[in-house]
């Protein structure tokens, strides 16, 4: 077997269908299957995926739900290819994803692992099923919930259009994983990084499983993802691998598509995750250079709290910093993470361990 495809899914089951219906559509030639992590899913998932008529594609149950880590280390256990690539159910690939990833194995070998190339389609945001335009329950104003039931016809995305007019889908989407400026500008940096410092120290950044492929080789021997962490567990397990193994991230046009769903970004957990895992890292590793992630992602997404003095403009500036920041450097971030009103809770780093 050459490529495991490994899908961790909870509760997606109309944008997974035409994820199986992409990967059906493949142009590689070299032999692939996917395997399925069905999540403790409720809502039809199970019962699509035994009446599915697609081959190549196996099924692993998982009950209660067990979170998207646990769920695809099940999946790299049952893998059998010599490349394990890793999509979300909502990532819909482009015909030629896994044959890009494939070139890219062939040509690299088992010492490198990869990141793909995210595009969103932001038009599905309040659609429950994007195949048939029907909105979910979301809070939206009146007034857009008319606009999207007006134009449905020409938003929806179906398995035909998939299957024959791929084209249609490409000229819909927007750069980045997100339908946001920042993560549009986070993944131009990956790739400038990646492409300027091949060998980057600090390419674990970059890592997003979303869209991504790991030999199994390099797997069997790092370990899969930390399933003590619910957020931002592609770093972790890129800066394992890096650290541990001598691995290199590569970028790849390998192209997915997020079939995009309603998202509560409002919602403070959602930096608290971020935090917790990045905190979580320092921990584990024992390396405060970590946290210069604070400061990088500042520059991303704006924080009232960290002066402009002390952002980390790009990935680029990033690796040059985390290579070269010295204990005295590091004071002075020390005491914006100190007085930070949400950060401070967060970190207590000891200036020693910066050296």
């Amino acid at each position: 077997m050459d490529i495991s495809v490994v899908i961790a899914t909870h509760n997606q089951v109309e944008r997974l269908t035409l994820v199986l219906q992409g990967l059906a559509h493949q142009t590689l030639q070299a032999d692939f299957e996917v395997i399925v992590v069905d999540d403790g899913c409720t809502d039809g998932t199970r019962r699509m995926l035994a009446e599915l008529d697609i081959g190549r594609v196996s099924v692993i149950g998982l009950k209660p739900n067990q979170g998207r880590n646990r769920a695809r280390n099940r999946g790299i256990e049952a893998a059998r290819g010599e490349l394990v690539v890793f999509l979300d159910g909502d990532a819909l690939p482009a015909p030629d994803l896994l044959q890009r990833y494939w070139q890219a194995y062939q040509k690299e070998g088992s010492e490198v692992f990869y990141c793909g190339h995210a595009y969103c389609l932001s038009d599905l945001e309040y659609f429950q099923d994007p195949q048939t335009g029907t909105l979910g329950d979301w809070p939206m104003p009146s007034v857009l919930a008319d606009r999207l039931i007006a134009n449905r016809g020409e938003l929806v995305v179906d398995k035909d259009m998939v299957r024959d007019r791929f084209e249609l889908i490409e000229q819909r989407a927007v750069e980045g994983g997100y339908p946001f400026p920042a993560l549009q500008e986070y993944q131009g940096q990956v790739f400038q990084l990646l492409e300027t410092y091949p060998a980057a120290e600090s390419g674990w950044v970059g890592f997003v499983p979303h869209n991504a492929a790991i030999p199994a080789a390099l797997l069997a021997e790092g370990g899969g993802f930390d399933e003590e962490i619910s957020f931002s567990e592609g770093w972790e397990l890129a800066y394992r691998l890096q650290r541990n193994l001598g691995a290199e991230l590569r970028a790849v046009d390998a192209r997915s598509y997020h079939l995009y769903h309603y998202h509560d970004f409002a919602r403070p957990e959602e930096g608290d995750v971020r935090y917790r895992a990045i905190e979580h890292m320092v921990a584990k590793y024992q390396d405060e250079r970590i946290r210069l992630l604070y400061f990088w992602l500042a520059a991303l997404w704006p924080d009232p709290d960290i002066p402009e003095l002390g952002l980390v403009p790009d990935l680029l500036e990033f690796e040059k910093r985390y290579l070269g920041l010295s204990p005295e450097e590091w004071r002075d971030y020390q005491l914006v993470l100190e007085h930070h009103p949400r950060l401070s809770q967060y970190t207590e780093v000891r200036y020693e361990q910066c050296a």
